[in-house]
């Protein structure tokens, strides 16, 4: 048996409706699935634009609460300007943090569910 990636991360959220316009219309995540289950549990599942991993955004369940998912981590190759247009699009977001693999910021959604955006220098990896 091998483990081969991460599919997908559960982000508990306390109104799917706000949390799908944070993620598609802020964040620029695509729209996988939005499916209804039997028991009317909705299914809604994003990645950012070509990714493989994706966030499933779930009411809460197993002990999960909303705004209790913190340091996941988001990657651009331009955090400069990745962070000035989540700006525009409404995000709050902390000032930008150099360190030495690379510079990053971080940023809640509307439950709190904290994320940080980093650009990562090749060093990072070397």
């Amino acid at each position: 048996m091998t483990i081969s990636r991460v599919d997908t991360v559960s982000i508990p959220v306390s109104d799917q409706n706000q949390a799908l316009k944070f993620y598609r219309d802020a964040l620029g995540f695509e729209l996988i699935r939005d499916h209804y289950s039997n028991n009317q549990k909705r299914w809604l599942q994003l990645a950012p634009r070509g990714a493989e991993t994706t966030i499933s955004l779930v009411t809460p369940f197993g002990g999960m609460e909303p705004g209790t998912v913190q340091g996941l981590v988001v990657q651009t190759d331009d955090i400069q300007l990745t962070h000035k247009e989540l700006k525009q699009r409404g995000v709050l977001l902390s000032s930008i943090v150099n360190l030495v693999g690379g510079k990053f910021a971080t940023f809640n959604d509307p439950d709190g569910n904290g994320w940080v955006l980093i650009e990562a220098s090749a060093k990072m990896y070397a």
